[in-house]
């Protein structure tokens, strides 16, 4: 697809989506940690990973039998375990009795290309340990949790139909759980499935819904953010050179315009030095104690 054409088809969703106000169905959840620092977006090759946004650091550990998990589907299942989670305020969730119930779930298409996607990155998501670091003015946290203590997958990927006796379950772990659901970041799951062609974009969506949200609640008018540290967040794939940099930056900004698309009412202006982003108004408003955590 054509950037000239992405671009018609991404405006045509948007104006659809904006006539519907977010209902039950469409609003979704993330967990802040997995807003401020995010996964790879392709495959790094290597068992382990690390980006970090100001004071924040998130190391994801990969057993190297399986791999990272990496792009647009990993991302797509934490938005629905997240919002499961906070939903349902349970750990243990159901995946459904067949592979094409939770490829609908996802909202992803129930072909047999999708469905050896969603079972190798699940495999690669569930198998994952994440380490969470705050540091600032000499205080320093850790927290390091796998994502499932448990994970049953009773999918045959030759036969997505079929319906099993049981159900494909999933337990998170206790410390993920607290985590994602002590302090989460409402987002809009149809404008994250919009934008789901690229996982810089559903990166930048989510990421921008949270920074506004700190702005308006911490009383700031405004924060302007270094490229270099969005380089550090979101462009781990880039080299640390100027022409790296330089690749990053036209990048972020052409899957920065795709998401104001979908969140026109964000105030975000594009400075030499960084990305100035004003306390606009909240996309989605937050409720149910949203609060702000440093882990």
């Amino acid at each position: 697809m054509t950037r000239v054409a992405r671009a018609d088809k991404l405006m045509s969703i948007a104006s659809e989506i904006s006539d519907v106000e977010v209902d039950a169905e469409s609003l979704a959840f993330m967990g802040q940690a997995l807003v401020q620092t995010t996964l790879p977006h392709t495959d790094p090759g290597v068992s382990s990973f690390e980006r970090t946004s100001g004071a924040v650091s998130l190391s994801i550990i990969a057993d190297p039998k399986i791999g990272l998990p990496f792009g647009t589907v990993p991302r797509l299942v934490l938005a629905w375990i997240c919002t499961e989670a906070v939903k349902t305020k349970c750990p243990q969730l159901d995946l459904g009795r067949s592979q094409k119930e939770f490829l609908h779930k996802l909202g992803m298409r129930t072909d047999g290309r999708d469905g050896q996607r969603l079972r190798e990155q699940s495999m690669k998501l569930f198998s994952s340990v994440l380490s969470i670091v705050f540091q600032k003015q000499g205080r320093f946290c850790l927290q390091s949790m796998a994502i499932a203590d448990e994970a049953f997958f009773f999918w045959d990927p030759e036969r997505p139909d079929d319906q099993r006796r049981w159900k494909s379950t999933l337990k998170l772990s206790g410390a993920f759980f607290r985590n994602i659901t002590e302090s989460p970041v409402p987002i809009d799951m149809r404008v994250l499935h919009a934008l789901s062609q690229s996982p810089l974009a559903m990166d930048i969506y989510s990421w921008l819904v949270y920074r506004i949200f700190v702005l308006r609640v911490t009383r700031h008018s405004s924060a302007l953010i270094p490229w270099q540290s969005l380089k550090r967040q979101f462009g781990a794939d880039y080299s640390d050179t100027p022409r790296g940099l330089l690749d990053f930056k036209k990048r972020f900004l052409q899957r920065l315009e795709e998401t104001l698309l979908f969140y026109p009412e964000a105030d975000v202006t594009a400075e030499k030095p960084g990305l100035l982003v004003a306390a606009s108004r909240l996309h989605i408003r937050h409720t149910g104690g949203a609060r702000l955590s440093s882990l």
